[in-house]
Parts: C-alpha cells; structure tokens; sequence
C-alpha cells in the first residue's frame, strides 16, 4: 500500500540493505541507526489475502479476520402505512437485528419515524433484562401520519457516529421520488467513501421500489409473496391505539427551515439623560390606534380643520376656526411651507453627501495603477493559448501574489503542469516538478543523502535542484504522497522551512507558490491535512466542444515555443508587486457585515455541505480577501472580494455550485437595519411630538420651557442622530457596493468577465432597492433632526410639522405604551378588542 518507515528486516526496501552490504562502515552505521529507530524505508503492507490450501476435514467452520463493524443504526418506518400486520412483522425483525448485532458485539440503536418531523432515537439498546424491556418498550409506540425518511436520516447523520457504521432501512417502501434532498444525497454519499458505510433496505410487503432503490446500497425484499396477508385495511379508525405521542425517555428530533442569515446586529432604544421623570422607553406597534398618541387629552390638537382643543398661551388660541376661517388657512399655509422647507434641506443634505461619495469611489475605481497593469500581463501571459482556461490562469497568478498554493482536480492532459511551468518562467526561478506514486521515496523530493557529511557523522542531503530550493513546485497526483514523506512535505507547505540534518539546521525555502495536481480527492484521513494546505481549489475540466473546435482551427503548436523563447522579463515588475501588496495588507481594514458574511458561509458550509473548514483556513482566507483589495488599489475588503471564496470552502467538487448560490444570494446587504429603524424612529416622533406640545414648540428655553423638558427633547435629537448615522453608514455601504458591481465587468482581475456578468444581474437590483429603501428612511430622520433644531421653522408651527412629516407614512400603526405592556391579560382583554389585542399580545411577548 506504499511506502513506511519501520524496523523490519523483512519488508525494508532494497536500497536499504544495500547499505548494510557496503564497504564505508559510515554506511553501515547508518543503516544500524536507522533499524534501532526504526526509520528504514519499508514497504506498507496493509490487509490479509486468501491462499488456495487444502481444506480441514472438520465440521467447524473458520472464522476469518475481519473488521470490527461500528454501529448498526435501524430505521423503522411505523408510519400509517405500515401499521397493522406489516408493522407487528417488522418490528420482529427489528428485535432479531438487535440480537444479531449483540452477537457481533457492535452496538445497536434504533430509530422510529415517520414524517420529516417525526424522528425518535431508542438510546443504545443493552444486551440485559432492562435493555430488552425498553426495546420492547419503544417498539410498542408508533407515529402514524405520512412517510418521509429525511428526517431519519438527518437524525442518524447528525446525532450518530458512523464511522464504520451500516444503517438498516425497514419501511414498506411508499416514498416520494426521489426520497430525500440532493443534499442528503451528497452526505449520504460522503459518508459512504470516507466512512465505507452502508445502507440496507428492508422492503416490506413488496418487490420493488425504486424510490428506495436510489437510496440503499442494496435492497432486500422481506414478506413479497403475501402482500395482501400484510396489506394495512384503511378505516376510519387507528389501527393502532398506541400512536406516538412522545416518547418520554428519548430525544425528540424535528426540523426547520433555514432562516436567512442576518448580516447586521443593531438594537437601539430611547434613553432619557434625565433622572427625574424619564425613564427607558421600549416601543412596539399595533394598529388601527392614532399614530401619535398622548396621554394628556388637552394637549392634542391638529391643523386639519382647526384645534380639537386649544392649547394655552400661543398666538392662535384667541382665533377660533368658526371666528375667522382665513387665519387658519394663513397658519396651514405656513405649515405647508415649513414641511416643504425641511423636506428640500433635507434631499440637499442627502443628495450632496452622496454626490461626494460617488465622486470619491469614482476617483478611487478610476486610479490607474501599475500593480493591476502587471497582474493583467501576468493573467494574459499564462493564458496565451490555452482554451477556457481562463479561470485557472487567474487563480494561479492569485496564488502566487498571495503566497498560498493551488490544487487542480481534474483528469490527464487538461493543462494542468502547462500551467506551472509558465508560472515557472514569470517568476524567474527554480522550478521543480515531480509525479507521485505510493512509492515515491523522500530522495526524489528532498534530494539524496551526502555521502560526505555521512563521513562526518552529519545526516544532511543535497536539496540543490531539489524542492527545498524551488521558486515554484508542480506536484502531480499529490495525494499518493507516503507517509514516509508526507510530515517533511506538510512542513516544507506551511512553514516553507525544510529540516536538513539536526533539528537546528532548518533551511529556509524560496517556494512562493506550489500547484497540485489530481486526477481524485484523498482516500484516507491522514491526507485531510495535506489537503488543507492547499487554500485555493479549482475543477479542471476537458474543454467543450466549441472549444475544441477553437483549439483545432487554430495554429497553436509554435505557440508554447514563443513564450518560453520571450525575453520579456515579468520577475523584476511582480517582485515589485509582493513588496507592494505585503506592506500595504496592514492597512486594509474589513469591516464587520463582511466577518459576519465569512461567518454565515462557515455556518452553510459546516451544517448544509456536511464540510469542516479549519480555523486555518479561514485566517488564510481572510489574508487573501484582503490581498485582493490591494491589488485593485483599494483601502478596505469589500463584498465582491468575498466571491473568491467560492474557490477556497468547498471539499468536493459537486458543492461548489452550491458554495458559489450561497455567497452570491447573500452578497447584497439586507435591510434588517432599515426596518429596526423605522420602528424606532416612529417611536421617537411620537415621543418628540408629545413634548414639543408641552414646551408650546421651545426647544431653547427662550419661551419658558422646563429644563427637564428640554434635556429629553435634545436626548430624543442625539438618538435620531445616532440612527441617521447608522443609516448614512448602510447607505454609504450600498453605494459602494453598486458602484462596485457596475465595475466589476471591467476592472477586477480575479473575476472572469462571464462570472462578473452573472453576479451583476443577480445582485445589482437587489442592490439597488435596498439602497431606496433605506434612502427613504434616511430622509425620515433628517427630517425629524431638522424639525427639533432651533431656528429652522418657527415654535408656533414645530408640532404640526412633525405631525405632517411622520403622517406621511403608509403604516398606519400605533405605540404601547410601557404602562400597557406591563398590565395583565385580563386588563389587556378589558381595554383591547380583536386585531388589536393580538397586536398587544405580540408586543407583549416579544420582551418576554
């Protein structure tokens, strides 16, 4: 099975024992030394083989060696379907796979479903009178309803070790097809080739089904030739009196669905700096009540129509609306004109931040650069005639600015080593190139023993021309790598420090990037480390048929010829580069919505593709993201940097697909923000309106107004100022964000104009209805802050140009009060009625 280290004499290699046979005794020494340490070069024998021999006459059979077996999971149906004889049968069976389990001494657990949210686990079931009551005892429930077998299969998956394992499928076979998701099947078939696990089905009742064919490793037909013996009778009546409440002793198992990842996490509430007579302010909505309500029916009045009733001490209160109908248009006119003033202050105000914004992203795309001219050369220069090869030529250079190695997976002659040596030739270095096999030996790759330094009792080799010493490296099939050299290798990738001799003589390596290659992902777990070394991963594919058609019209063969005889030198301008990049990474700031996005993905990744990614892996993720920014000039990582990570969490290649809808269906920021923040600044209207009421529209002092009323109305302005700062933050967000994606086609290296194409049209609209919505609620705040500053709009006129501003809303929903969230419910029930009971309720509920 490839190549060890031990101390056997019998399975060492031959070139071993031709030190043993030499004539230096330096030589001999060593051999010695490394028998004693057991570091012989060996060949790895694994398993047992049959050798034909003439049978014992003895009646006994022979046991044959085997492995242990992990443990055997039963998946009993007991869905409506089965009930009656097919279940009683069934459930027989179950306790003879039990007992033949204990025989086998592996342990047994059983698990009972029957829809996608009925799953129930026995426990491990023990070989003794209480193990045996409880099994009898759980098999005497059933569920009932409808059959699907996802939930089991979760179940078993998530809470089950299955190393090893096999599972048992018991079920009459009525299941939708396909049975479950396609990403049940993807896990499914993941276990089976790390794990070997197997999937049995046990049809009851029937011959075939092909639902349960898909879904088992082998289907084995149980009671086929009396179905109609075991067929349910369908009454309106339970068959059974015994259907599956819950199950006291055992876990319950249910799903649902996956909530939308939130990008944001923001709570805000009004806070009074006052002590005396504010206190916290929690708001919550209901409807069908005023919008604007105050407790003190004297002070509420409006300018529709006149005064319901007439506030003390202001100009108009000795005007009545019958006395002289003109002062009051006067006065609604005035209004009017105060609500259009604040309205065009606050659209300037908007609107010119935002044109200074644009002109600033514009400046900042629109800097030509020499760093993004040399990566484009150097993007165009490995691609030169190689067909839909356009991506990997991309992430080679990526790599390679980065410092991060790349693996390719895909079959023979799909250009994969071509690849590296043009890398090879823009670097300007040693390049080394090696095909593996399992009997690769660490002097094809680390170089030989000096037989010098062995005379000097120094155990040091000749690493010149070797990969210790290369720029670039191309290793093929790299996961047949030995063990014998996998440790130096893992060390050589992540340290890039190679140990020649002693432990203090460890050699630093030039390596800058190293391409792998393989025609299959690892086998064995051992190699899951080698793996993650490789931080960017590509699928190499044939090419298509309009592209073979490209290569075979085309005269590519002086192509190859051309570029290794082309004395364009790249290494001096991409040396200037990695100085470039390296010093400015320090500085690129990421922001939290985009650790929060890496953390959604990780989240995706682990649960839905079934997938661990390394703590790692995700700091080398988040390096390159910000090399990416760096590369296109830019002071901080965006959200379109985070589309490269399509190439950097996926193990298999089948979930890319999915890895890439993922990121790009959560590219866009959501406006999580935007609705907590009309909430809140609904609230706070209504709190500013009641005051500027008390205060007859002061908010100096100059009229008389109370200090106390006056600290609350400016602690109500600093809170709406702290929510326009958070959204002029997420609209800025936006903006760039749009900007970006507009010039995403054009100007981003690392983006193929195709894929750059596709993420404009998912998430460009997107983009660009958040980026209204919150325009929308932008403008209600600036408003509000412009309403409670001195000397924009007159004192007369402050409470109905608040109540016309925040009236213009199409939410027609009112405020509890904190003295009618903390009544009881049999309060509640005497006050509210209908709809807005249960609006109370909600409210209620939601601080509890």
């Amino acid at each position: 099975n490839g190549l060890t280290t031990s101390g056997s004499f019998s399975t060492m290699l031959p070139s071993e024992a031709v030190l043993l046979k030499s004539s230096f005794p330096s030589l001999r020494w060593l051999f010695l030394a490394k028998k004693a340490e057991a570091k012989l070069l060996s060949y790895e024998l694994s398993g047992w083989a049959d050798v034909p021999t003439l049978p014992l006459k003895t009646k006994r059979s022979e046991r044959l060696p085997c492995s242990a077996g992990g443990p055997l999971v039963i998946c009993l149906d007991t869905s409506w379907s089965m009930s009656g004889m097919r279940e009683q049968l069934s459930k027989a069976v179950v306790l003879a796979s039990v007992s033949a389990a204990h025989l086998q001494k592996r342990e047994c657990r059983v698990v009972s479903f029957s829809s996608a949210n009925n799953a129930i686990d026995s426990g491990t079931i023990t070989c003794d009178a209480e193990g045996v009551t409880r099994m009898l005892d759980f098999l005497s429930y059933s569920f009932g309803g409808g059959t699907d077998v996802t939930g089991a299969l979760r179940y078993a998956m998530e809470t089950l070790d299955m190393t090893s394992s096999d599972l048992l499928l018991v079920t009459d076979g009525e299941l939708p097809n396909p049975p479950v998701s396609t990403t049940i099947l993807s896990q499914l078939e993941t276990l089976r080739h790390q794990t070997g696990m197997e999937i049995h089905g046990l049809l009851v009742g029937k011959r075939e089904s092909p639902a349960l064919d898909s879904l088992c490793t082998e289907v084995h037909p149980f009671l086929a030739d009396y179905e109609s013996q075991v067929t349910p009778v369908r009454t309106n009546k339970m068959a059974s009196p015994t259907a599956l409440s819950l199950f006291q002793t055992s876990s319950r198992m249910g799903y649902v669905g996956r909530l939308s990842p939130r990008r944001y996490s923001f709570a805000l509430r009004a806070m009074s700096n006052s002590d005396s007579d504010r206190t916290n302010v929690r708001l919550y909505k209901r409807d069908k009540r005023s919008r604007f309500e105050d407790d003190d029916d004297d002070d509420i009045w409006s300018y529709e129509g006149g005064y319901e009733h007439e506030p003390a001490n202001t100009p108009d209160s000795r005007t009545s609306k019958d006395d002289d109908p003109v002062e009051v248009d006067e006065y609604v006119l005035r209004v009017e004109d105060s609500v259009a003033k604040i309205q065009h202050l606050a659209s300037s105000e908007i609107e010119e931040q935002r044109q200074v914004l644009k002109e600033d992203i514009s400046a900042e795309l629109k800097q030509k650069s020499s760093t993004r001219q040399i990566l484009a050369e150097s993007v165009s220069f490995v691609g030169t005639g190689l067909v839909e090869r356009d991506v990997e030529s991309r992430l080679v250079i990526l790599a390679l600015i980065s410092q991060e190695h790349i693996l390719f997976i895909g079959p023979p002659g799909t250009s994969k080593s071509q690849l590296g040596r043009r890398l090879s030739q823009l670097c300007g270095g040693p390049f080394f190139q090696r095909l593996f096999t399992k009997f690769t030996t660490p002097d094809e790759i680390f170089g030989p023993l000096s037989l010098r330094a062995l005379e000097n009792d120094q155990y040091v080799r000749c690493i010149e021309g070797f990969l210790p010493t290369a720029t670039v490296a191309f290793l093929d099939e790299i996961f047949k790598a030995n063990s014998a050299i996998l440790n130096t290798l893992l060390t050589i990738l992540n340290e890039r420090q190679f140990d020649n001799g002693a432990g203090s003589r460890r050699v630093e390596c030039p390596l800058k990037c190293v391409i792998g290659a393989s025609n299959e992902l690892p086998e064995s777990d051992e190699l899951d480390a080698l793996l993650d070394r490789f931080l960017l991963r590509a699928q190499v594919s044939p090419v298509s048929d309009e592209g073979l058609l490209k290569i075979l019209s085309s005269s590519q063969l002086s192509k190859e010829d051309e570029l290794v005889n082309s004395e364009k030198n790249y290494s001096d301008g991409l040396d200037a580069v990695f100085r470039n990049v390296s010093e400015s990474l320090p500085s690129i700031a990421m922001n939290q919505n985009i650790g929060i996005l890496i953390k959604d993905i990780r989240n995706f990744v682990t649960d839905t593709l079934g997938q661990y990614v390394s703590d790692r892996r995700l700091v080398k993720a988040a390096r390159l993201l910000r090399v990416s920014a760096a590369t296109h000039g830019r002071k901080q990582v965006d959200l379109i940097d985070v589309l490269l990570l399509q190439h950097m969490l996926w193990t298999y290649p089948q979930q890319k697909d999915a890895l890439r809808e993922f990121i790009i269906d959560n590219l866009t920021p959501n406006n999580d923000i935007v609705d907590q923040s009309k909430f809140l600044l609904q609230g706070l209207a209504t709190e500013a309106l009641t005051m500027v009421k008390k205060t007859m529209g002061d908010v100096t002092g100059e009229s008389g107004a109370r200090e106390d009323d006056l600290e609350t109305i400016k602690s109500i302005a600093t809170e709406v100022g702290e929510i326009k700062r958070l959204l002029e933050q997420h609209s800025n967000d936006l903006e760039r964000h749009i900007a970006l994606l507009n010039d995403l086609e054009y100007n981003n290296i690392w983006i193929t104009p195709d894929e750059a194409q596709s993420v404009k049209q998912n998430c460009l609209p997107l983009a660009v209805e958040a980026s209204t919505t919150v325009s929308e609620v932008l403008d209600s705040a600036t408003t509000l802050i412009l309403a409670l500053t001195p000397g924009v709009i007159d004192n007369d006129l402050r409470s109905s140009v608040i109540e016309v501003l925040m009236g213009g809303s199409e939410d027609n929903s009112t405020i509890f009060s904190e003295d009618e969230l903390q009544m009881s419910l049999k309060e509640a029930k005497r006050i509210f009625k209908g709809d807005e009971l249960k609006e109370w309720k909600k409210a209620r509920n939601s601080i509890t």
